[in-house]
C-alpha cells in the first residue's frame, strides 16, 4: 500500500507541475509525401496552421516519406509542404477528436505553389486501427436537429438504441450503466452508478467522438458499453462571438394523445452566448460561454386532478484558455460551473398534487491539460481534472408527523395521507381478507378511473424523503508516445491513470417515509403486518454522513506495429481498484472477518489487484489494396462502475431503512432494518466483472466521397456481483446443482458476531458472484457515409440480439434511476433469483435498429438537416408475487417474473426530426441565423415501459410515451 501511495503521488506531481494537461482532447494528422514519380521524399517540411492553434506546428518527413503531427486541437487546418527545389503544396484538412486524418502529398519539381481545395477528413475507413470509432464535427452538430443537452448527441452513435431515459444511458451491448461519458475529457459518468446524471450541455461542443468496440490500450477504456468524448470550442486569433435565444411554447407542441393520463403545457427557453479571441496574439487565446435553459410545465391534471406548476432554471458558465508558450507545447485550462433549481417535480400519472418534490444541483468541472511534442517521433501528455456534483432534494410539503419507535405506538389510520408518502395497493385476486382490509383505503384515497370508480395503485400524501447527495471525482493521468523503425514501424504508448471517486450522503424521511398496506399478507415474527412504514434511520437520531470511496489506478501499454499495408495492435490495460466503506476498522485481532466496529471510520472493504484485471487488446488491420481494409480484434474490459462502497458499507447499519410494522388497528408491534440495506461482507476470492469482445469487419473507400464499413461483433459478460441472502442457494426452488454449493460464506454468523463483539452485526446478505450469471450480445452492422460539397449523409443498420439472465436495466418498476450496481433488486429473496424466469431477452434488446441523418446546404445560404430512426420495441415480461408467497417471497410484485424475461415486446418506434437554418449576412463581420427544429415530425408517440404487474389495473399498458411533435424556434447573432 505504501508503494501504491508513492506511485499515486508521483503521478499527481507529474500531472500538475510538469505539464498540466493532456492529448486525449486532440487529434493527429499523418501521411506520406512522394514526388511525381511515386518515390518517397524524406526531409520535407510540413507545417500545420489553424485558427484553433495559436502557433503553427512543424515536422519533417522521415526516411520513407512519412510524417506525423500529433496532439493537434480538433478543427480545420492548412498544411504546407516545402522542400528545396520542389514545388510548394498547400492542402486543407480537418482534425477529428481522438482520430487520425490522413493527408497524402505529391510534390512536383520547381514551379509555383499549388493549393488543393479538397479538404481531407476522417472517413469510415481506418487503415491503422480496428476500433469502431465515430466522429461528429461542429458542422454536423450545427446542421442537425440534435437538441441542447449532451445526452442528445448519443442518438447519433451507430448501433446504439434511442432512449428517452433522463438518467440511465442507452444500451449498446451492455446495460445503461456500462457506458463511459467524457465531456471535454472529464469523466462525467456519475461516480459509483455509471449513469449520465450530470448535466453538461452541447452548446459549446466543437466535436464528439465515440468508441463502441475494438478498443486499444489507449485512453484507459474499460467501458462495458460505449465511450463518448467531446472537445469544447476554443478562442482564435480573431475575436468572435455569438448570442442565441431559443424557445418552445405550448402552442408549438402537439397534444399527448397516445393514451397518457397526464395533460400538460410546457414552455421552454434557452439563452446562450459566447465570445472568444486572443489575449496574446499567436500565443494565448480565451473562450467563454453562458447558458441558461428554463422550463415551466403547467400540469393541468392527471388521475388525481390538478397538479402544481413545475419550474426549472439553470445557469451555466464556462471559461477556457489555450496557450502555446512554445510551438511544440500546447496547454489548455478550463472551468465550468452550472447551477440548477427545480420545484414541484416527480409526478407520475397516478400521484396526487401534494406528493411532489423539488431539487437543486451544482456541477463544477475543472481541467488542466497539455502536450509536449518532444520531437518528430515522440510526445508527452498529462492531464488533471476535478468533477463535482452536489445535489439536494426536498418534498414540496413537509409532514408534521414525528417518528415514534416505541412498541405500542398508535398511528391514525384515518390520516395516512398526512404521515408521509402513502402508496395504495391494488386488490389481489382470491385474497378475500386482504382485499376487505384495503378497500376502505381505496375508497377514500384512490383515483377515479374512466368509469368513475375509486381505484388502487396510486400515490397520495407527500414527497417521501430529504436528500443531500454529493459526488466527486479527482483524476490525473500521464502518457508518452514514441515512434521508431522504418520498414517495420512501432508506435509505443505507455500511460498511467489515477482517480478517486467519492460520494457523501445524508438522507432522512419526510414524516414516516413510505407507507404501504400489506393487509396481513406478510408477517413479522409470526404476527400479520397490516400497515408498514419504511423510513430512514438518519432522520431518527444522530447518524453520521455516509462517505464512500472508489480508488483506481490503471497502467496501459500499447504497440501499434505497421508493416507495409498491415497494422497490428498489441496492448494490455492493467487495473487496480480499491473499495472503501465506512463503519469498520481493518484489524489483525479479528481472525475471522478482519474487522472491528468503528463508527464513522473509513475502511478497505475490497482490493482488486492488477493480476485480476489484466485486459488484453489485440487487433489487426490489413489495407489489402492500400485503401480498403479487413480488420479484427479481441478485447477484454473490466467495467469500473460499482455502487458497493456505499451499498455494502457497514455504517449503513446506522443509516438504514427501517420497517415499522403495525397491526390491523394501527399499533406498532415490530421495528426492524431492511435486510439488504445493512453492511455486507464479500465472498472470499470474488472475481471482477468482465466483458470479452470479438470483432471482425471490413471497410471500403468506394470513392473519395463515399465510404462503407460492415462488421460483426460478439460480447459476453460474466462474474456479476449482487447482494444475496447467504442461504439463497438453499431456497426451496433452487436447482439441485446450485443447492449443492451451499452457503456463500459458511461461517457468516461467526464473522458478524466477531465484528459486533459478541452481538450479531451487519446483514445476512453477502456480496457474491451469482452462480451462472451472464449476458451475451451479438450484432451485424453496416454503416455508410457520403460527403459532398454541399451535403452530408450517414446511415447505419444493426441486426442484433441481447440476452442473458442478469439485467441491470430491469431491476425496478420505474427503472430510469440510479440503481445500485452490485446491490439491486436481483437475487433479493425467493422469486427474484436467476432461476426464476430471468433467462431471456434483456430490456436493452433492439433486434432491428436503423439510423439515417445528414444535411444539405442550399445556394441561398440555407440548410436542411434531418435525423431518422426506426427501432424495435422494448422487451418486457409479466410480474406477480402470488406464485412465490408460498416459498417465502415478499409482498411485492417488483421483479417477480412469472414468464421468461423479455417474453413480450412493446410496439416498434420510428421518428424523424428536421432542422432548417437560414443564414443572413449583415455586412462583412456580422450574420444572423434563423433556425427551426421540428422533433418527431409524424407525431409518433409510441408507448413503452409497459406495466408488468399482472394485478395492476393497467397491466400490459404503456406507462411512458415518446415525446410528441414539437417545434423549437431560435435566432442566433454572430460576429
Amino acid at each position: 500500500m505504501k508503494r501504491v501511495r508513492i506511485l499515486s503521488a508521483l503521478a499527481l506531481i507529474l500531472a500538475v507541475f510538469i505539464v498540466p494537461a493532456s492529448a486525449q482532447q486532440t487529434g493527429t494528422i499523418v501521411g506520406k509525401v512522394v514526388d511525381s514519380g511515386g518515390a518517397v521524399l524524406p526531409g520535407v517540411t510540413v507545417e500545420a496552421s489553424s485558427n484553433v492553434l495559436p502557433t503553427p506546428r512543424t515536422t519533417v518527413t522521415g526516411e520513407n516519406g512519412d510524417y506525423r503531427l500529433p496532439a493537434l486541437p480538433p478543427g480545420d487546418y492548412t498544411l504546407k509542404f516545402e522542400l528545396s527545389g520542389m514545388q510548394t503544396l498547400t492542402r486543407q484538412a480537418q482534425v477529428q477528436l481522438q482520430a487520425e486524418t490522413t493527408v497524402e502529398a505529391t510534390l512536383g519539381v520547381g514551379g509555383v505553389t499549388e493549393t488543393i481545395e479538397v479538404r481531407a477528413t476522417t472517413t469510415l475507413v481506418d487503415t491503422g486501427s480496428a476500433s469502431l470509432k465515430s466522429g461528429i464535427s461542429n458542422d454536423q452538430i450545427r446542421s442537425l436537429p440534435i437538441g441542447q443537452e449532451y445526452r442528445d448527441l448519443l442518438r447519433l452513435i451507430p448501433a446504439v438504441q434511442v432512449s428517452q431515459d433522463t438518467i440511465r444511458g442507452p444500451s449498446a451491448g451492455g446495460s445503461g450503466q456500462d457506458n463511459v461519458y467524457q465531456f471535454d475529457g472529464v469523466n462525467v459518468t456519475l461516480p459509483l452508478f455509471g449513469t449520465l446524471s450530470a448535466e453538461p450541455a452541447s452548446h459549446d461542443i466543437e466535436q464528439v467522438t465515440s468508441v463502441r468496440g475494438g478498443a486499444r490500450a489507449v485512453d484507459f477504456d474499460r467501458s462495458g458499453g460505449f465511450t463518448i468524448d467531446s472537445v469544447s470550442k476554443s478562442g482564435t486569433n480573431r475575436f468572435r462571438g455569438m448570442a442565441q435565444f431559443q424557445f418552445q411554447t405550448p402552442d408549438l407542441t402537439s397534444e399527448t394523445t397516445s393514451g397518457t393520463v397526464s395533460r400538460f403545457d410546457q414552455t421552454r427557453t434557452w439563452t446562450t452566448g459566447n465570445i472568444g479571441g486572443p489575449v496574446l496574439s499567436d500565443k494565448l487565446f480565451f473562450f467563454g460561454s453562458y447558458y441558461r435553459p428554463t422550463r415551466t410545465q403547467e400540469l393541468q391534471s392527471n388521475a388525481y386532478g390538478e397538479l402544481p406548476n413545475y419550474e426549472s432554471t439553470r445557469n451555466e458558465g464556462f471559461g477556457k484558455l489555450t496557450f502555446t508558450p512554445l510551438s511544440n507545447v500546447l496547454v489548455n485550462a478550463s472551468y465550468r460551473d452550472s447551477k440548477r433549481e427545480d420545484t414541484s417535480d416527480v409526478f407520475s400519472q397516478f400521484a396526487s398534487g401534494t406528493s411532489g418534490s423539488g431539487s437543486s444541483s451544482r456541477q463544477k468541472l475543472a481541467i488542466g491539460e497539455g502536450s509536449w511534442v518532444v520531437n518528430a517521433r515522440s510526445h508527452f501528455t498529462a492531464k488533471y481534472t476535478r468533477f463535482e456534483l452536489q445535489t439536494t432534494g426536498q418534498p414540496d410539503f413537509v409532514s408534521s408527523a414525528t417518528i415514534n419507535t416505541a412498541i405500542g405506538t398508535q398511528i391514525d389510520l384515518n390520516a395516512l395521507d398526512t404521515l408521509g408518502r402513502f402508496s395504495l395497493p391494488t386488490p389481489l385476486a382470491g385474497n378475500v381478507a386482504q382485499n376487505a382490509y384495503i378497500q376502505p383505503f381505496i375508497d377514500r384515497y384512490g383515483y377515479l378511473n374512466d368509469a368513475g370508480v375509486r381505484t388502487g395503485g396510486g400515490v397520495v400524501g407527500y414527497g417521501q424523503q430529504f436528500d443531500d447527495n454529493d459526488f466527486f471525482r479527482t483524476e490525473a493521468k500521464v502518457g508518452y508516445n514514441v515512434l521508431f523503425g522504418n520498414t517495420v514501424r512501432h508506435e509505443l504508448h505507455a500511460g498511467y491513470q489515477w482517480y478517486l471517486d467519492e460520494e457523501d450522503l445524508v438522507r432522512s424521511s419526510n414524516g414516516m417515509g413510505l407507507i404501504t398496506i400489506p393487509g396481513g399478507t406478510v408477517s413479522t415474527g409470526g404476527v400479520p403486518v397490516f400497515v408498514r412504514a419504511a423510513f430512514q434511520q438518519q432522520g431518527v437520531g444522530a447518524v453520521p454522513k455516509i462517505h464512500s470511496e472508489y480508488r483506481s489506478q490503471n497502467i496501459e501499454l500499447n504497440d501499434t506495429i505497421r508493416w507495409n499495408e498491415l497494422t497490428v495492435n498489441l496492448g494490455l490495460l492493467a487495473s487496480n481498484d480499491t473499495l472503501y466503506g465506512q463503519g469498520l476498522r481493518n484489524s489483525s485481532s479479528a481472525p475471522l472477518s478482519g474487522y472491528t466496529l468503528a463508527l464513522g471510520n473509513k475502511y478497505e472493504m475490497l482490493d482488486l489487484p492488477f493480476k485480476k484485471m489484466l485486459q488484453p487488446r489485440v487487433g489487426a488491420t490489413w489495407a489489402f489494396n492500400g485503401r480498403d481494409t479487413i480488420y479484427g480484434s479481441y478485447a477484454r474490459y473490466n467495467p469500473a462502475a460499482n455502487s458497493l462502497p456505499r451499498a455494502a458499507s457497514w455504517d449503513r447499519n446506522l443509516a438504514v431503512t427501517l420497517n415499522a410494522d403495525f397491526d390491523a388497528q394501527g399499533r406498532l408491534f415490530a421495528l426492524q432494518p431492511v435486510r439488504s440495506s445493512s453492511g455486507k461482507l464479500f465472498v472470499d476470492g470474488i472475481d471482477p466483472r468482465q466483458t470479452d469482445e470479438f470483432l471482425l469487419g471490413a471497410a471500403f473507400q468506394v470513392s473519395p466521397r463515399w465510404s462503407v464499413r460492415a462488421y460483426g461483433r460478439y460480447r459476453e459478460g460474466r462474474n456479476f456481483w449482487e447482494d444475496v441472502n447467504n442461504g439463497a442457494r438453499l431456497f426451496a426452488d433452487a436447482p439441485s446443482d446450485i443447492a449443492a454449493n451451499g452457503l456463500f460464506i459458511p461461517n457468516l454468523d461467526d464473522q458478524r458476531r466477531e465484528i459486533g463483539n459478541g452481538v450479531v452485526s451487519g446483514s445476512s446478505y453477502v456480496i457474491a458472484e451469482l452462480d451462472g450469471a451472464y449476458t451475451k450480445y451479438r450484432e451485424a452492422t453496416v454503416e455508410s457515409e457520403w460527403r459532398g460539397e454541399r451535403a452530408f449523409v450517414r446511415g447505419s443498420y444493426t441486426l442484433s440480439k441481447y440476452w442473458g439472465n442478469f439485467d441491470q436495466d430491469n431491476t425496478t418498476i420505474g427503472n430510469d434511476m440510479n440503481t445500485f450496481i452490485g446491490s439491486s433488486l436481483i437475487a433479493d429473496g425467493p422469486g427474484r433469483q436467476l432461476w426464476n424466469f430471468r433467462d431471456g431477452r434483456l430490456r436493452g434488446d433492439r433486434p432491428h435498429l436503423l439510423k439515417v441523418y445528414g444535411f444539405y446546404q442550399f445556394t441561398w445560404n440555407g440548410s436542411l438537416g434531418a435525423f431518422a430512426i426506426a427501432q424495435s420495441g422494448q422487451p418486457w415480461e409479466a410480474w406477480n408475487r402470488a406464485p412465490y408467497l408460498a416459498i417465502g417471497g415478499e409482498a411485492s410484485d417488483s421483479g417477480m417474473f412469472v414468464e421468461p424475461a423479455g417474453s413480450q415486446r412493446s410496439d416498434p418506434h420510428y421518428q424523424m426530426d428536421l432542422n432548417y437554418t437560414q443564414n443572413l449576412r449583415l455586412g462583412s463581420r456580422y450574420s444572423l441565423q434563423l433556425l427551426a427544429d421540428v422533433y418527431n415530425v409524424f407525431d409518433k408517440q409510441t408507448g413503452y415501459s409497459i406495466q408488468p404487474v399482472q394485478t395492476s389495473a393497467t397491466f400490459g399498458q404503456p406507462r411512458l410515451f415518446f415525446d410528441p411533435r414539437r417545434l423549437q424556434l431560435s435566432a442566433r447573432f454572430q460576429f
